[in-house]
């Protein structure tokens, strides 16, 4: 690359960066709207693949990736049982519908599930994953057999 296309060249990586963070933006804001709707209208929490549809994406995981960075954000608190979550929005205090059942503390959450599982097909090591969900490596590569166990073919 010669001194005149460079600046050329970061103008255009510039533009590409803002336009993924807008449609981020966007979907984090569609996505706190579905939950404050269900919130206001007394409903469950919609479910990872039905966000995911609503969202344009593919997968259901990356749905819970956003709700897990709504909650990060601060916008929502999130209570979460083996099957299901319940989200309150913390700037009116509405929540959906629904009871949590209690899991063990070392039990894993469809999130953090997600977030593994995510992790790994982006490259992300098993140390750094545990720092994110809060677990250890070896947490990490125990659920990550568990889960390949469970899924055969499809996890590798």
């Amino acid at each position: 690359m010669n001194t005149e296309t460079a600046p050329k060249e970061a103008v255009r990586k510039a533009r590409k960066y803002c336009v993924a963070q807008k449609a981020r933006d966007d979907r984090l804001l569609r996505c706190l709207r579905i939950l404050e709707a269900a919130a206001d209208e007394g409903k469950e929490c919609p479910t990872n693949a039905y966000l995911a549809d609503m969202l344009g994406y593919a997968a259901p995981n990356m749905a819970s990736g956003v709700v897990s960075l709504l909650e990060t954000m601060g916008f929502i608190k999130v209570q979460r049982g083996r099957r299901n979550r319940v989200v309150t929005i913390v700037k009116t205090g509405s929540r959906t519908a629904g009871t949590v059942t209690s899991r063990k503390p070392g039990d894993w959450t469809e999130d953090q599930d997600a977030i593994l599982m995510d992790g790994l097909a982006e490259g992300v090591g098993f140390t750094e994953i545990g720092r994110i969900v809060h677990k250890s490596k070896h947490a990490c590569i125990s659920r990550f057999n568990k889960l390949a166990a469970e899924m055969g073919e499809q996890a590798i």
